[in-house]
């Protein structure tokens, strides 16, 4: 408890009932128990995007622990620092269908290009 806690840095607020939270505290939270269950397999959805610049910071370092760790973590982000950075493999979704799949600098380049031409239809079919 008293390490998820911390890290949430939630102070006061973590005995106040969960409805009283803002997005942001309940992201925090949420974030912070997942990262601290030592699960087998880590669902992270866009969750490094929540909160303010120095707990993105910090919870950007702690996935970078959890991938040093060799744990499987599947990251869900536009982000795509972080799909640099963390991932070791990219997969790249598209109107539900996989558009890429392959290393992260690769996916990341052509997403870039797909965005840069204004989500061209035609850059999918060089994918």
């Amino acid at each position: 408890y008293d390490e998820i806690a911390g890290f949430a840095e939630l102070g006061e607020f973590m005995d106040l009932p969960m409805r009283t939270y803002s997005s942001g505290m309940y992201g925090r939270l949420a974030f912070s128990v997942a990262v601290h269950m030592d699960p087998d397999i880590l669902l992270i959805d866009e969750a490094l995007s929540v909160g303010d610049a120095r707990f993105k910071r910090k919870s950007f370092e702690k996935m970078r622990e959890l991938c040093a760790e060799a744990r499987t973590i599947v990251l869900v982000t536009h982000a795509l620092g972080s799909v640099r950075e963390l991932c070791s493999k990219a997969i790249w979704l598209h109107k539900g269908r996989l558009a890429m799949c392959d290393e992260p600098a690769k996916v990341v380049e052509a997403y870039t290009r797909f965005l840069d031409v204004g989500e061209s239809e035609e850059v999918l079919e060089d994918v």
